[in-house]
């Protein structure tokens, strides 16, 4: 091994849940495992979204993968297991319930992580089928909106989950540079992530603002000098403020994205204003 204990507290909790596990398990197991125990315990080692196959941790298959490049795991196929030989303890509560029994379980305590399953219909019949379905429902929404939302403070799945259940169906990333030290919310990983909902992405960089004029931003005031100027360019914007609209037009519920969580101290509430005022559109800071 590279190192006696991996970096991270949520990768030395991963690797203790899966040296009790002791054999190998798929990766669907692993993930409905550690997000039934996360559920059960409240923990904020893990956070999920629902997926093809329910509850997914994007986190979770990454630290799997570190896990595996440093020597603490072993991949073979679509199975894990650790590394090596170690006592057995019995600290963690671990669902023992295997196969399509544990995933049936995960959805039936937690329907809102199959809204996307692709199992369901294999898994269930019936009125129990229809719960599923009617669970779906609660998250469509045909009212035409226009929303913001800035992913400071959140990990990608309570990012992705927050357009799913506003029934968002494209993100409009306003970044002028998609790149981020965070997991998830760099261009190209974003993409993918959304795309697996369902949800489409679009980077349009001329709504960005140079880093160079946010640099030194410390006052209320430096933002509000910061916006005044980005107003005086939306003029010079007005195409791809007219695509935004007429993305939100043909897609109905859309989010401008950027990095602050207080969407008045990011330039994404210009453009929403902007938009909204010369549309009438409704708008919705998230």
């Amino acid at each position: 091994m590279n190192n006696p204990q991996p970096t991270y507290r949520r990768q030395r909790f991963l690797l203790d849940f899966m040296r009790q596990i002791g054999g190998s398990v798929s990766n669907t197991e692993l993930q409905k495992l550690v997000f039934l125990y996360t559920m059960k315990n409240r923990t904020d080692l893990y956070e999920f979204i629902p997926y093809k196959f329910g509850a997914y941790s994007f986190q979770l298959a990454e630290d799997v993968e570190i896990l595996n490049r440093d020597g603490f795991l072993t991949l073979g196929g679509t199975s894990v297991k650790v590394a090596g030989e170690y006592s057995q303890t019995n600290l963690i509560d671990i669902e023992t319930v295997r196969g399509n029994d544990l995933i049936r379980k995960a959805y039936r305590e937690y329907p809102y992580y199959a809204i996307n399953s692709e199992m369901i219909n294999s898994l269930f019949y019936g009125a129990e089928a229809d719960r599923f379905n009617n669970e779906k429902s609660k998250y469509i929404n045909s009212e035409q909106t226009l929303f913001t939302i800035g992913y400071e403070g959140k990990t990608i799945e309570a990012f992705i989950n927050i357009l799913l259940q506003h029934g968002i169906k494209l993100l409009c990333d306003v970044r002028k540079n998609p790149l981020s030290r965070k997991f998830g919310f760099s261009k190209g990983k974003l993409e993918h992530i959304a795309g697996t909902v369902g949800i489409k992405y679009i980077h349009i960089p001329e709504l960005g603002i140079e880093s160079e004029k946010r640099s030194a931003l410390e006052t209320i005031e430096d933002y509000e000098l910061l916006f005044e100027d980005y107003v005086q360019t939306l003029p010079y914007l007005e195409l791809h403020l007219d695509w935004i609209y007429s993305l939100l037009l043909s897609n109905i519920r859309i989010a401008l994205m950027c990095y602050e969580e207080d969407a008045m101290m990011c330039h994404r509430h210009v453009i929403k204003n902007y938009i909204a005022n010369a549309h009438k559109t409704r708008s919705v800071n998230l």
